[in-house]
């Protein structure tokens, strides 16, 4: 009965639409063109391969070392994400320490940077010719394998857990902890019963995003994994060595189903869960004083840490101006110069970028508005086509532009346009996340005031709605800017001669051994990336918006 009292409601609301054209046209196009370019991708993966080819999944030894392989990466780089994550939200948010804002950058560090960035700076410390490994201590060491990767992968994506524990911990109120204290608790029973509890679901919001991360993680395997086999870099290879795009794209699905099975627990299950502590007005107190011996214990492990992110990211200064890494120590600009002679690279990462980005955040602006202001009838629709790119692992939808616009009616292969694309899809739930946030805190009366006098859709959308998401539209374009110049899984199989960007030379480099050259190249994006943020964080502070990411 509740069903069908929806679905009249629904063709109702449909019905309505033809007082407004204009909005049902944007609704129409917004379907056909998300469902294209998102859905239409996936179902060519998965409808390509025959059942047989699925069958060797079960079947090839080295199939199934890759699932397992993938799968316990996943959860010990995902447990190892968070307890570091969790260690610098707490300090962060709970203690009263120095260098705090040193805590703050260095988790935003790898957020800016390519996401292999710390393979190879690993590579040039710990590596045949690292500086502590041959420089400093006069080992050979092979670095490469399961514990070179679970390092690289903990340092790498533990920032993305950080942001959303931190957020989570900045909220709690501490006056439940004071309760439980002068009830006579103990400050242990107190962070066990009271503290951790509330933690939960920012723990494991956080791990659910470190996982799906980990577990799509191409560039990290590739440059540090060795001889093991992972369900990202074989599936790479299956095109790269033998063009197989079936076994490919059976790999891909393999890919696919933890990887939505850990975005579907996320959203649904994390992300509607109410947590409210404390209701109605309330003064809250500063947090219970730690113990010296645990506050300055914490303090000395994120020190330690963050000394490492930094002796990490300072190894790739360092590289970027030695002229040959391991032999000779001597400084150069060669490598400078190397990267000006290829400077159509960069361009093309910050053209590539600047586009996708301007297209995803108009595009998940207007799906946002849409969903969260207007009962269309297929709300829920738009809904599930803005966040379906975020639960598709980049390398699958590499793999799904490949096979689907490589034939008419649209063949696109080898064009600025096709990377332009999947960059902009991919990046659109980032962008409607932004977007949705900033209009939940919109109250429903600012539009319907607008409407009342006489304004369409069309003019309160224009004068009223997007004035005030400025600061959500900016939030969300910097940051797919920033995904978008440091990515390599999404464009790895889509690029052509004249549409390199820079991630590409760089996992290149890296495999000829050119150490100097390729971190120059990381030095430019991660300096391209930092000025694009700051210049945006400046411009947007001065119109009394903060930008954070």
């Amino acid at each position: 009965m509740a069903a069908g009292t929806t679905l009249r409601e629904s063709i109702k609301e449909i019905k309505r639409l033809k007082n407004e054209p204009l909005l049902l046209v944007a609704i129409v196009f917004i379907i056909l063109l998300v469902s294209y370019f998102t859905v239409w991708p996936v179902i060519k993966v998965i409808t390509v391969p025959q059942a047989s080819d699925f069958i060797q999944l079960f079947v090839k030894r080295r199939w199934i070392s890759a699932l397992k392989n993938s799968l316990f990466m996943t959860l010990v780089s995902t447990l190892s994400c968070t307890a570091v994550a969790f260690l610098f939200a707490y300090v962060v948010a709970r203690l009263d320490v120095p260098c705090k804002g040193l805590f703050r950058f260095v988790a935003l560090l790898p957020i800016v940077s390519p996401p292999f960035i710390v393979a190879l700076s690993y590579i040039l410390l710990f590596g045949i010719q690292g500086i502590i490994t041959k420089g400093l201590l006069g080992l050979h060491v092979d670095i490469y394998g399961k514990l070179g990767l679970w390092i690289v992968q903990t340092v790498t994506f533990f920032p993305y857990a950080y942001s959303v524990i931190l957020g989570v911990l900045q909220k709690i109120s501490p006056n439940l902890e004071y309760a439980a204290y002068n009830m006579g608790a103990s400050r242990w029973q107190v962070f066990r019963d009271v503290f951790w509890p509330l933690c939960r679901p920012g723990v494991a919001g956080g791990a659910l995003i470190a996982a799906v991360n980990v577990l799509c993680d191409f560039g990290n395997p590739m440059m540090i994994g060795g001889d093991m086999a992972l369900l990202p870099t074989e599936a790479y290879m299956q095109i790269s060595g033998w063009y197989d795009m079936n076994t490919a794209a059976v790999l891909a699905c393999a890919l696919l189903v933890p990887a939505l099975g850990i975005f579907i627990i996320n959203r649904f299950w994390v992300g509607k869960r109410s947590y409210v502590t404390i209701t109605g007005k309330e003064i809250s107190l500063v947090p219970l004083r730690t113990p010296a011996w645990v506050k300055w214990g914490l303090f000395s492990l994120t020190m330690a840490v963050s000394l490492f992110v930094l002796l990490v990211y300072g190894s790739l200064a360092l590289g970027a101006f030695t002229k040959a890494w391991g032999y000779d120590w001597s400084l150069t600009l060669q490598n400078m110069q190397y990267v000006l002679q290829k400077g159509g690279q960069i361009w093309n990462s910050i053209k590539f970028g600047l586009l996708a980005s301007l297209g995803a955040s108009l595009l998940a602006m207007v799906l946002a508005y849409i969903v969260q202001k207007k009962q269309v009838g297929v709300n829920r629709l738009l809904d599930f086509l803005a966040i379906l790119p975020g639960a598709i692992p980049g390398i699958f939808l590499g793999i799904g532009f490949v096979m689907a616009f490589n034939e008419p009616p649209l063949e696109l292969t080898g064009t600025a346009a096709i990377m332009v694309l999947a960059l902009l899809f991919w990046n659109i739930p980032t962008c409607y996340s932004a977007c949705t946030a900033g209009l939940q805190q919109i109250g429903a009366s600012v539009e319907d005031a607008a409407l009342n006098l006489g304004a369409s859709s069309f003019l309160s959308f224009r004068d009223v709605i997007l004035p005030l998401l400025k600061g959500p539209f900016m939030s969300g374009f910097v940051l797919s800017f920033l995904r978008s110049v440091t990515c390599l899984s999404v464009v790895i199989f889509l690029y052509a001669p004249r549409t390199i960007v820079g991630t590409i030379s760089i996992m290149g480099l890296v495999e000829t051994g050119q150490w100097g050259s390729a971190a120059a190249f990381t030095i430019t994006l991660i300096a391209i990336a930092f000025t694009v943020l700051k210049v945006s964080q400046a411009v947007l502070r001065r119109q009394g918006i903060r930008l954070e990411l």
